[in-house]
């Protein structure tokens, strides 16, 4: 990378939430590519795969949930055209639609969503550097633990502050290092795992084994990455095609997300409990021969921590977006530490990784999937012939506060939380086929869209 690339990566990284001037935009459509794919080719794909399996479904019945529930990254396709149209983040985008004070709730909740999977991807990562500490020969210990949770926030704050030029091109390299290594070793498991056991198990449930997998796949794929998706194409040149960005979007998630699920499907059969573990990442590291499990967590851990710069950044954008009156890089490091502390209680309080973790999808994407409703509706009947409105997203005195698609949004949501058991809050219809499932999601986001497009059209046919 040229120190002219550098340069512009840092001032790009300092442009905040301000509309990226026409000059500036020069990306291309294969540069989403290798975003997207370094944001999915963490370790916790591998993690998901276990997950599925804990539904009770067999091999060809968890490989469809995944593939349905990474098809929700279509979401994010939609969202990063919007932003190569709007030229600024994506809740900055939202403006348009809520009014610059009504926007304010659903930033609110993208943040403290952002700052969530900030938190889990700190937790992933300081357990796979433990992990490839105690492959090393390190014993384990609370120290230890400590010591990876700090050398990893710190390394993505230093990563966070080169610029997006510069994550770029680490996540291009990255992302061809991390994902020859992965190949090597869905070969090995491929080679070593017991197809007879594997292939043995009975069919799930479809409706609430099946869907409910599918539900928790897209809450932690497409649903919870779409609010980032404009972020990242904000830079796209005007010349580039809706079809390549969303193309590149989809193909950058789905193949890593698909072939790392493949192999947590294959890995549940010799690690059983892997969904339910404390730390998932020091297990699969132990099934993994030494002269490969060194390499493999050594570039994991490399990999997570291009997935928490996105959330880092587009974390900050939020913060910047709801009003904070900080640089960009002051957000940043706000952010850090509030992700710490949630990291460190849930390391050394909690004790419980993905128990927490799956009740934070769920909760979250209740009112993800209803925002992501309104948001792609209103872009694909409204702003994808009339463009967006400056005037609207720097902040329009005049409709700084549209009360009818807000409520669309909450009502969405509300009816969601009615039906879902998070673990945050237990909706008091979540009883039959929503009492053990999360299949809140699919009425959030129904109920919000067909709201907001009666919404649209009572307000079309008044004009």
């Amino acid at each position: 990378m040229s120190d002219v690339q550098a340069v512009e990566g840092w001032r790009l990284e300092n442009s905040g939430i301000d509309l990226v001037p026409e000059h500036e935009c020069k990306g291309r459509p294969v540069e989403l590519f290798w975003v997207w794919l370094a944001a999915n080719i963490g370790i916790l794909g591998v993690v998901y795969g276990g997950i599925v399996t804990s539904f009770g479904l067999s091999f060809f019945q968890s490989l469809l949930a995944a593939a349905l529930g990474v098809a929700s990254f279509a979401l994010v396709g939609v969202t990063s055209i919007a932003g190569r149209r709007g030229r600024t983040s994506t809740l900055t985008l939202s403006r348009a639609i809520f009014g610059l004070r009504g926007n304010a709730a659903p930033t609110a909740f993208s943040w403290f969503n952002l700052m969530g999977w900030e938190a889990v991807n700190v937790v992933t990562g300081a357990l796979t550097l433990a992990a490839l500490c105690q492959a090393l020969g390190i014993a384990e210990s609370r120290l230890l633990t400590a010591v990876c949770l700090f050398l990893f926030i710190g390394l993505t704050i230093v990563v966070s502050l080169l610029g997006q030029a510069t994550v770029v091109w680490m996540q291009s390299w990255l992302s061809r290092i991390f994902g020859s290594m992965t190949l090597v070793v869905i070969l090995y498991v491929a080679s070593t795992a017991n197809w007879g056991a594997i292939m043995a198990r009975p069919d799930g449930d479809w409706l609430t084994g099946f869907w409910p997998a599918v539900s928790v796949i897209a809450a932690g794929t497409g649903i919870s990455w779409a609010i980032a998706g404009a972020d990242y194409s904000r830079y796209q040149r005007s010349g580039s095609s809706n079809g390549g960005i969303f193309g590149a979007v989809m193909a950058g998630a789905s193949l890593p997300l698909m072939l790392l699920i493949f192999t947590g499907v294959l890995l549940s059969a010799q690690i059983p409990d892997l969904a339910s573990a404390a730390n998932p990442i020091a297990k699969i590291g132990a099934v993994l021969p030494a002269w490969m499990a060194v390499p493999y967590l050594l570039t994991a851990t490399a990999g997570i921590v291009t997935m928490a710069v996105l959330s880092l950044y587009s974390a900050s954008l939020n913060l910047l977006t709801i009003g904070v009156k900080v640089r960009q890089a002051q957000a940043v490091s706000i952010n850090a530490l509030i992700v710490l502390a949630i990291a460190a209680y849930v390391l050394f309080v909690s004790s419980d990784f993905l128990g927490p973790f799956i009740s934070f999808l769920l909760f979250c994407g209740v009112f993800l999937a209803a925002w992501e409703a309104v948001f792609v509706l209103d872009y694909l009947l409204l702003r994808h012939r009339q463009g967006y409105d400056d005037v609207a997203l720097s902040g329009d005195g005049r409709q700084a506060f549209r009360g009818g698609p807000l409520l669309c949004w909450l009502l969405g949501a509300a009816c969601g939380l009615l039906v879902s058991k998070t673990g945050f809050v237990d909706g008091p219809l979540a009883v039959g086929v929503f009492a053990d499932s999360s299949l809140g999601l699919f009425v959030s986001f129904g109920t919000s869209l067909l709201a907001y497009g009666l919404y649209l059209l009572l307000k079309e046919r008044r004009a």
